[in-house]
């Protein structure tokens, strides 16, 4: 895995609204990570820095797989919330 392309890869995914890919990059990179995977650089750390990497993508990973979660309908009507 090339943590550093799958992450840009994500990046553009998510600019894009292609939710798909958004979805199988950002579990591929949590994936990736939680096996001890180095971290691809972000430009909101200093790249020596791998923690604080390491914690930007993983943050913005399972923020997106919540975000999608959120925004897809019910499968069927007994995952709807009761008013």
């Amino acid at each position: 895995m090339d943590p550093q392309a799958a992450w840009n890869q994500l990046q553009e995914a998510y600019r894009d609204h292609d939710w798909e890919s958004v979805r199988e990059l950002a579990q591929s990179l949590l994936d990736w990570l939680d096996c001890g995977g180095f971290p691809p650089v972000t430009p909101e750390a200093q790249p020596h820095d791998t923690a604080r990497q390491r914690a930007i993508v993983t943050r913005f990973c399972r923020s997106a797989l919540q975000q999608m979660v959120e925004s897809q309908p019910p499968l069927c009507e007994c995952f709807r919330p009761h008013p």
